[in-house]
């Protein structure tokens, strides 16, 4: 399973289309967002990004990767407002 830094990684890196803006964005040092993809890379067994000359690209597979993160986090991000709320259904 992937761990949630990785995928918040990914997920800047498609939203900044570079490594650096997203590494700034989340506010850690380029090192460790390059360990986040390389490590979540190697958990799925595919290329997520491309690098070139016009920045980092999505691959296909890193597309959908993206598609479902935003999803997982979004469910996180409820998940962790709804128990803050008391809304959780039990104690």
């Amino acid at each position: 399973m992937a761990d949630l830094d990785e995928l918040r990684a990914l997920l800047a890196i498609a939203e900044h289309s570079s490594a650096k803006a997203a590494a700034d964005a989340l506010n850690i040092p380029r090192s460790t967002l390059r360990r986040r993809i390389d490590a979540l890379e190697q958990r799925v067994g595919a290329t997520l990004l491309w690098a070139d000359t016009r920045g980092t690209r999505l691959s296909p597979k890193g597309r959908l990767m993206v598609e479902e993160a935003r999803t997982v986090l979004a469910a996180y991000a409820a998940l962790i407002d709804r128990i803050r709320q008391g809304n959780s259904g039990s104690s």
